[in-house]
Formats: structure tokens, sequence, C-alpha cells
């Protein structure tokens, strides 16, 4: 899944992380003020 927004949603990979731990990969692809794109790979 690609997430793609305007800021970091460091809650929400908070959430990811503890629901789903090792189980979901997050990968970041921009990372620039005002464009984060995030891939989520099911591990």
């Amino acid at each position: 899944m690609r997430f793609v927004n305007d800021h970091g949603p460091l809650p929400l990979l908070d959430q990811m992380a503890q629901r789903y731990g090792n189980g979901v990969k997050i990968e970041y692809r921009q990372r620039e003020p005002g464009q984060i794109v995030i891939d989520f790979l099911k591990q």
C-alpha cells in the first residue's frame, strides 16, 4: 500500500507498528517537507 500526504503521519506509523509489528515493513520513498510518500509492505 502506498501512502501519500503533505506531512509525516507519525501517529499512524505508531499504530501500524503496535498492531502489526514486524508483519508490515514501512519504507519512505520520499521524505521532503510537503511531500511524504511511504510504502507499507506485507512481510
